[in-house]
């Protein structure tokens, strides 16, 4: 079974327009045969566990001892959890479980998993896809452009669409 990995933020709450895009995506990605590996926290990354779950699918969280002080544990709906030990080692997990990747809103956190992410397959150190989710990554993407070094041969890495059915359609193309 591949294993998309999804990243996103862990302020939305159940119920909210955000959290319900990534229960949406979770859902969608467990129907078309994906499971889900994410941070295994609150956010979005319960959302995505959720929609797996409820849709019969694996959703797996990797966890890390850095949070441990401010977060209980992994969400509850996760079918397994990895502790990491420190913060490289969730994102070395993060990236290593995953035969693509879906960026979905959220903040530093998210911005650094995404960087990661791009960085390895600006080096070729890995051949995924990597789609993020939400018409707002072009506006993002676009003043990266503008303010830094990086080209069109960069922003071309990645894939931005609109809606989570979008992205579970381009990853069935990819992945295929």
């Amino acid at each position: 079974m591949q294993t998309i990995t999804v990243f996103g933020s862990a302020q939305p709450q159940p119920g909210s327009a955000r959290y319900e895009e990534a229960r949406d995506l979770g859902r969608r990605l467990a129907g078309a045969g994906y499971a889900v590996v994410n941070g295994g926290y609150g956010g979005t990354m319960e959302g995505v566990s959720r929609g797996a779950t409820e849709a019969g699918g694996t959703a797996i969280g990797i966890t890390c001892a850095a949070f441990d002080d401010r977060r209980a544990g992994g969400n509850a709906y996760l079918t397994r959890s990895i502790h990491a030990p420190h913060l490289l080692a969730r994102l070395r997990q993060l990236v290593e479980l995953g035969d693509a990747y879906v960026v979905l809103d959220g903040g530093i956190g998210t911005l650094l998993e995404l960087l990661l992410v791009w960085n390895l397959l600006a080096i070729g150190a890995v051949h995924k896809p990597c789609l993020l989710i939400g018409a707002h990554w072009r506006e993002v993407l676009g003043a990266l452009s503008c303010q830094t070094q990086i080209g069109p041969q960069h922003t071309a890495m990645l894939q931005v669409v609109d809606t989570p059915a979008h992205a579970v359609r381009a990853l069935q193309e990819t992945l295929a």
